[in-house]
């Protein structure tokens, strides 16, 4: 336990952050890591990050904290966090974790079990981690209920947790446009959506719209849903994508060139206008057969693209 100048720092047991019994009383065992897990909980809502317990390696000063009931965090004190705690910690988490009876302890079980984790976005991130084990049904229930749940999301969760699931979830088919449809909701949160849709999105739709069309000129459905709400989201697209980066994607010409139309600023709108409803309508061979089927509910979607697209770009 003694603090050794000549070693690294980071080969060292950092005492701000270990039980009592393990530095006091010598004892190691499970639920010392516990203690440690309620440190780390505190130390990630102070503001600088550091533990609520602070003795710079020192060992006489760490027993000397525990001297007083003042200096050790516990729920009069806030656990000596600089900022305030949620309720669900303060009342059901760490006063089971950052207590000096080892028997007293949440165990790692309990901890996942506690009223800390029973929240609709903790639900959402569990289901989509068991996404694979659940029925076509079931998912098909979660994704329409996501897109109204994403929003209450931090953006680096949706960023890096669940626009990875989804898009990893592209590979059913069955479930294309609803994934599509959280997708490009997440894009259009993200104040970094240019750096997760060309990262990220594009590819996915490359392999999709691009790689995988079969030769053939048979119908598909679910293709044909996904390649709707890609339409829908023209406006999205070309907010966080420029017409040159999709077209070199592969992408068909003339869902291009409705891409970059949605961007102009005529009065009444692109499509219309410029008479590409009907150019979609025609669209020829393989590659643009989807965009036909696509186009009839497009018209839907007209003044919503045009209301959100004639201001400045």
């Amino acid at each position: 336990m003694r603090h050794v100048p000549s070693l690294p720092r980071a080969v060292q047991l950092n005492i701000d952050y270990t039980s009592p019994d393990f530095v006091i009383d010598n004892n190691l065992t499970a639920s010392a890591d516990m203690f440690s897990l309620g440190l780390l909980i505190v130390s990630l809502y102070n503001s600088p990050h550091k533990s609520p317990l602070s003795c710079n390696s020192s060992l006489s000063a760490y027993q000397r904290l525990f001297q007083s009931s003042q200096s050790v965090p516990n729920t009069t004190n806030n656990f000596l966090s600089s900022r305030a705690l949620p309720k669900e910690l303060t009342t059901h988490v760490l006063p089971r974790l950052i207590t000096r009876r080892p028997a007293q302890r949440m165990t790692a079980s309990e901890f996942q079990q506690s009223e800390f984790f029973n929240n609709i976005l903790v639900s959402t991130i569990r289901f989509l981690d068991t996404f694979p084990a659940k029925t076509p049904n079931e998912k098909s229930q979660f994704l329409r209920g996501l897109i109204k749940v994403l929003p209450s999301f931090p953006k680096s969760v949706m960023e890096r947790k669940l626009l990875p699931a989804l898009l990893e979830e592209l590979k059913d088919k069955e479930l294309t446009s609803l994934i599509l449809h959280n997708v490009f909701k997440i894009i259009d949160l993200l104040p970094s959506g240019k750096r997760a849709f060309g990262d990220k999105v594009r590819p996915s739709l490359k392999e999709i719209f691009v790689d995988n069309v079969k030769q053939a000129q048979e119908k598909d459905p679910a293709r044909d849903a996904g390649l709707m709400v890609v339409i829908e989201q023209l406006p999205v697209i070309g907010d966080n994508c420029a017409g040159k980066e999709f077209k070199d994607g592969g992408f068909p010409d003339k869902l291009t060139s409705a891409m970059e139309l949605t961007r102009s600023r005529c009065s009444t709108h692109p499509l219309q206008r410029l008479g590409i409803t009907n150019a979609l309508a025609r669209g020829r061979g393989p590659e643009e057969s989807s965009i036909s089927a696509a186009s009839v509910g497009f018209q839907h979607h007209q003044e919503r693209a045009v209301s959100r697209h004639r201001g400045d770009f």
